[in-house]
Parts: structure tokens; sequence; C-alpha cells
């Protein structure tokens, strides 16, 4: 929902301010699906703003489900399409959002890529992504959000901080800093910029290879943005913020898994004390890229873990619904 556009519409219809907090608060309570739902407003008003404003700015009728994890295809007001999906991790409920309409980076290993970019989502966009997943959660709500779908986040800027101002706000869906992620490929300069927030989201860069003959190879945006460059970004971050930073590695046969690269990585790594590494297992795509076999991947853990560095390995979701970005979309 356009906010501003329905608080307009009230001052110049001379309704009174406590209409516009009313349906401030219902948009962001996850309870209401439209706004003829909102019994708290006169019908007549509640059949004009039907009429005048979509409620949300997506919609879908179907959704994807497997075990913990469901993926929505979302339609947007241009018909353009998207993807978000809905994680399920026992003790909090976590959205993946997208953050633009196909990605303009094209990384080897990623279905959105193959899109090419359509354009950049609205903030409007990117906050009824949760509110899709809220009204359908209901009396349920995201705990956690991740930007992390399809897309470039630090390409989509102002709509980003626009967002994430609604987002973390008390008047809006209230979700603290610390549980909102944003993941980037390493706009470097967008890297300073979120620095000097100094906001307690959290950031992670997604990494893959130190090897910059490597990284650029399956990140074409490793070119404009070299791993040297973007170390000294992420020293930045680090020193000013004294926040930890996560690094996503997903692990790919024959690429980045052998014991090389992750020497090279736990050198990398070593660098900073604040330096985490999330170790991913590559959701395979149509792309001749695919993940590394278990006795390569088995290796690659095993010297991490002798190697002391700080690592998790994240929980594989969902594969069987084609839960890697633009797979839906790409159908």
């Amino acid at each position: 929902m356009d906010l501003s556009k329905v608080k307009d519409f009230l001052k110049s219809n001379s309704f009174p301010d406590y209409r516009f907090k009313q349906i401030h608060k219902n948009y962001f309570s996850g309870r209401f699906k439209s706004f003829r739902d909102m019994t708290d407003l006169p019908l007549d008003l509640r059949a004009s703003l039907s009429s005048k404003f979509p409620f949300l700015s997506v919609s879908s009728d179907k959704i994807d489900t497997t075990g913990g994890t469901k993926k929505v295809l979302l339609k947007l007001i241009d018909n353009q399409k998207i993807e978000s999906v809905l994680m399920d991790y026992d003790n909090w409920l976590t959205a993946c959002l997208s953050s633009q309409v196909g990605c303009p980076l094209n990384c080897a290993f990623c279905a959105t890529g193959r899109l090419g970019f359509k354009r950049n989502l609205s903030s409007e966009e990117l906050v009824d992504q949760i509110l899709y997943w809220n009204n359908y959660l209901y009396p349920k709500y995201i705990g956690r959000v991740v930007f992390m779908g399809m897309g470039e986040p630090f390409l989509n800027w102002d709509n980003l901080i626009s967002a994430l101002n609604l987002i973390n706000s008390k008047d809006g869906l209230n979700i603290g800093a610390r549980k909102i992620s944003i993941s980037t490929a390493g706009i470097i300069n967008r890297i300073y910029d979120f620095t000097n927030l100094g906001t307690e989201i959290n950031l992670a860069i997604s990494l893959h290879s130190v090897n910059q003959k490597i990284r650029q190879k399956i990140m074409p945006v490793a070119k404009e943005h070299p791993i040297e460059d973007l170390t000294a970004a992420c020293l930045n971050y680090v020193q000013s913020t004294k926040r930890q930073l996560f690094f996503e590695y997903a692990l790919m046969k024959d690429i980045n898994d052998n014991q090389n690269d992750a020497l090279n990585l736990i050198s990398f790594l070593k660098t900073n004390k604040l330096f985490y590494l999330n170790l991913i297992p590559l959701n395979p795509t149509d792309s001749k890229i695919t993940p590394s076999d278990k006795k390569s991947a088995d290796l690659f853990v095993s010297t991490l873990e002798r190697s002391g560095v700080n690592f998790s390995i994240r929980r594989t979701f969902g594969q069987s619904i084609n839960a890697a970005c633009g797979q839906l979309a790409g159908q």
C-alpha cells in the first residue's frame, strides 16, 4: 500500500487524522487482507479505499511448499514477477526478500542473472513482501528478514533504506535491526555507505572465492569491485562498527572447493576476528555449475575445522521446490 497516497486522499476528503492512524496500524498488523476487512472504518470509506488503492502491491494465488520452506511467485501491479521465500527455523519465521525484478549482475551460479534486469522494486514492494507472508501466517508473523532473494539490494539503495526504516520502525513492522540481514555481492561504495549508517542491521558478503580470477569468472561484478578493494571495505566495516561481518561461500564442484581454495579462504578469514563464514550447500540450477561432491565438501569442512576459523554450515532448504533465486520466475 502506498500510505502517502492514502493519507493525501483522506486529507483531501476531510477525514479526521485518526482515520489514517487506524489504517496505518491495521496495514502493518498483518490481520487484514483488504480494506473491506477493516471493520473499524466506515463502510463507505472502506468501499472508496478499495476502489482507489490496491491493498498490497504484490499478489499470488499459489505457494510451493516443502518441509519448513514455502516459496511464492509474486505478481506486481505492472505484471512483473518476483520471488519470496518463507523459512521456518522452528524458533523463528524468516522471510527472504527480493530487491529487484531480475538482476544485472549475472553471477554464473544464480538463476536470477539469466533473467536479465527489469527494474528496481519500490520501497512499498519491498515491505509488502513481508506483509504478504504476515497475512498468510496470521496470527503468527515474520520475525526475521533477509534481503537475499532476486536482485542486488545495494543497487536499489534509496528504496532499500526507505523500506528498512519501515521494517524496523515501531510504527511499522517493528522488526529489530539485529533480526534484519542484507546480502551484497560486493558493491564497494555502498558497503562504505552502509558502514556510515551506524546501524545494527547485519551485513553479509556473497564471497564464493577470495581468488580474483575465480571470483570474477563466476561473479562478473568482481571486475569492477576487485577482491583487494572489497577486503579493504570489509575491514573498514568491522573496525568502524565492531560488528561481525558474514561471508557466504557456496561450494561449487571443481571451481572453489579444493584444498588450496580452503587455505586461501582461511587466510582471508583470519584477517579479522569479526569475519564469520556461512558455508552454503549450492542449490542446483540449470547452469553447468554443480554442487561439490560429498568427499570434497567433507574435506573442505574438516580443513576449516582444524584452522579454528569462525564458521557454520547453513541448513539446506527447498531444493525440491526450486528454491534457488530466480527458478520459479524463470519457469
